[in-house]
C-alpha cells in the first residue's frame, strides 16, 4: 500500500511540474507573439518613412529623425 500512495504522490508532483511547464511553454508563446507583431509594426512604419522619404536609404537614422521632426513640427 505505502508503495502505491508513494507512486500518487510522485504522480501528482511530475502533473504540478507538467502543468507549471504549460504556462510557462504558453507564457513564452504570448511574448514571443508579441515581439512579432512589433516586429511587424516597426518594419510597417519603416515602409511608411522610405515611402515619405525616397532617399531613407542613403539617410543615417539621425538625419531621417531630423526630417521627420521638422515635417511634423516637432522638438526633441
Amino acid at each position: 500500500m505505502a508503495d502505491i500512495e508513494k507512486e500518487l504522490a510522485e504522480l501528482e508532483k511530475l502533473k504540478a511540474k507538467q502543468a507549471l511547464h504549460r504556462r510557462q511553454l504558453e507564457e513564452n508563446r504570448k511574448r514571443a507573439l508579441a515581439k512579432k507583431n512589433q516586429t511587424k509594426r516597426f518594419v510597417s512604419i519603416g515602409k511608411m518613412v522610405e515611402n515619405i522619404l525616397p532617399d531613407a536609404d542613403s539617410l543615417s537614422e539621425d538625419e531621417i529623425r531630423k526630417i521627420l521632426s521638422e515635417r511634423l513640427n516637432m522638438k526633441k
